[in-house]
């Protein structure tokens, strides 16, 4: 019996948690079954909604976003599934745009208790699962999902989507997904199912082909406009022909195509949204921790790139703000490639500021200073870390925080930026 959020926190830190620990990319350690088991035992609960499943290697949890964005502002009662947190485990399930009250998640768990227990599911899957139950419970009409790891042995994929995307595949996570894009990309085209439309958003050659195996997809044009400020402007031309006025509060002129890939997943699954739908779903959309500005005079910048083509992303948005000099944040984990994206980030900054964000994975910051280029300090946390770029920059320059999920976590609520 779980009486309280403190016992649900406890019982999921006692949890098998593959976020946290390194571990195979297999069906003894991501296993599908056990999910199937699990939702089996609760009555089906992926059942009581219709869905969308959205994988890939960047931009997977933007597009999340902006496909509900877009589904709430048509009206619809929405549910929105996004791993990881970056700093309250109840971020990764909002209903109707808003994260779950402790008591929901409690009552969650003991609907779940029996099966729980028999079953021994892994962290992510009982949040999956909890996600579930709950949208079930609060009869949204409309889920937007997406993947934690991969997708072919991904916890999400027990459901059978109204359509699905796949985001722009790249290097990540290659001793769990393959060596090769075209591995990469096989496993994340493991969501696709017969008869549910694909829509894709730019891939290279050998993930499009992987791609191309599994399924038709679709894809939406995008028609880049002038940037105001930090307004990104652009059009839309989705699946069906109908073109978009588009207008985004974000850092990264990517988002465009995410944008796009979102307009097109809701319209392969029968939609139609209006222009004046667009634009109200656009107008207030938060990003959490994705180049996300939270402050000025420094600019403050919390980004959770945590692989190079995140790395390469953020290094060309920055190109649009306005300063002086750059602080660099950074921290990563031990099995990421650091290397790579100190290479991309690294130059043009004046110093680099390195930490690590609590658990096990997070890499020593004297190791990840080995690989500086230019003046670098060490610190041993995350608020440490914050304190001291703060006192390198100045008012016109840019402190960007990055390398890492969890050290975007601990940035976001050690400034306030918190859901």
């Amino acid at each position: 019996m779980f009486r309280a959020f403190e016992d649900v926190l406890g019982y999921l830190n006692r949890a098998t948690d593959y976020e946290r620990q390194s571990a195979p990319y297999s069906p003894g350690t991501y296993n599908l079954e056990r999910m199937r088991r699990l939702v089996a035992a609760l009555d089906h609960p992926e059942r009581a909604f219709r869905s969308l499943h959205v994988a890939g290697t960047k931009g997977k949890g933007s597009v999340a976003h902006m496909a509900e964005a877009i589904l709430r502002a048509a009206g619809h009662r929405t549910g929105l599934y996004t791993s990881p947190h970056l700093v309250d485990l109840r971020e990764r399930i909002r209903i109707g745009g808003r994260i779950l009250p402790p008591g929901d998640l409690v009552w969650a768990m003991n609907r779940m208790e029996r099966p729980l227990r028999r079953l021994k599911p892994t962290y992510f899957e009982i949040m999956t699962a909890a996600a579930f139950v709950l949208f079930a419970r609060r009869r949204v009409d409309w889920a937007v999902v997406e993947v934690g790891l991969g997708g072919r042995l991904d916890a999400t994929n027990v459901i059978v989507p109204a359509a699905c995307a796949i985001t722009p595949v790249d290097y990540d996570h290659m001793d769990k997904l393959g060596s090769t894009l075209g591995a990469i990309a096989a496993e994340k085209a493991g969501i696709v199912k017969p008869g549910v439309p694909v829509v894709v958003g730019p891939q290279r050659p050998a993930p499009l082909r992987a791609i191309r195996r599994a399924c038709r997809p679709l894809s939406p044009k995008v028609f880049p406009g002038r940037r105001r400020g930090f307004v990104l402007n652009f059009i839309v031309e989705g699946i069906r022909g109908d073109r978009y006025r588009c207008a985004l509060r974000v850092l990264g002129r990517h988002q465009a195509w995410n944008a796009g890939t979102a307009i097109a997943l809701v319209e392969a699954a029968g939609l139609r949204p209006g222009p004046a739908e667009i634009r109200k779903a656009f107008s207030g959309l938060r990003l959490p921790g994705r180049i996300e500005v939270v402050g000025r005079r420094p600019w403050m910048i919390v980004d959770s790139a945590h692989n190079p083509v995140s790395a390469r992303a953020l290094a060309e948005a920055l190109r649009d703000v306005p300063r002086k000099r750059t602080v660099l944040v950074f921290g990563a984990s031990a099995d990421k490639d650091w290397r790579g994206m100190l290479r991309i980030l690294q130059p043009g900054t004046e110093a680099t500021v390195f930490t690590r964000a609590a658990g096990p994975r997070a890499a020593d910051p004297a190791l990840l200073a080995e690989s500086a280029s230019g003046p670098s300090l060490l610190t041993r946390g995350v608020a440490e870390a914050l304190d001291l770029a703060r006192v390198l920059a100045g008012p016109g320059d840019a402190i960007v925080v990055a390398g890492s999920v969890y050290v975007a976590g601990e940035a976001l609520n050690f400034l306030g930026g918190g859901p």
